[in-house]
């Protein structure tokens, strides 16, 4: 008897984690990104974790992100920026989702050494951090209780970019 009591109580702790127990029609509570993104004069990539929570009439997303990006213009800097941030998910019951989010970030920069125009002048190499907000809006393309994460739009440090991953 006590076996049985333990199996049951143990199953009904492990099988509570699934979102459709209830046969609710939902997005899947945690997801992996990759993503890719330009800007001109700046390239990048990162690497995104979101645990969505579910309301009545959106998603809240709390989110962490790690991203890479170099920025080329008069001078060289390389940028890694990790970031906390917060959003919503709008359309609860369809495959396509607008989502924004809103955050800080801690971005590292690496200014490499510059000889200036034509030999004069020029920088010196540097080193720093800063807080910046963070902050994107985009489409997401995620069926409710599957796997597939589709995800473009804009945003920093993302910047305009396209991202693709998988929800558990």
């Amino acid at each position: 008897m006590r076996v049985l009591f333990l199996f049951v109580f143990l199953s009904s702790q492990t099988f509570a984690q699934v979102n459709d127990a209830d046969g609710s029609n939902r997005l899947h509570k945690n997801s992996f990104s990759l993503n890719i993104g330009t800007a001109l004069l700046a390239n990048g990539g990162g690497i995104k974790y979101e645990r969505v929570i579910p309301k009545k009439s959106v998603y809240y997303t709390l989110s962490a992100g790690a991203n890479l990006f170099r920025f080329d213009f008069f001078t060289t800097e390389n940028h890694t920026v990790f970031s906390i941030s917060n959003g919503l998910i709008m359309g609860l019951d369809t495959r396509n989702h607008f989502e924004a989010s809103i955050g800080l970030g801690w971005d590292n920069v690496n200014k490499e050494a510059s000889g200036g125009i034509y030999g004069s002048g020029g920088s010196s190499a540097s080193q720093y951090g800063q807080f910046v907000p963070v902050g994107n809006i985009g489409y997401r393309f995620q069926a409710p209780n599957e796997d597939f994460v589709f995800r473009t739009g804009f945003g920093f440090p993302e910047l305009i970019y396209v991202g693709i991953g998988v929800a558990f």
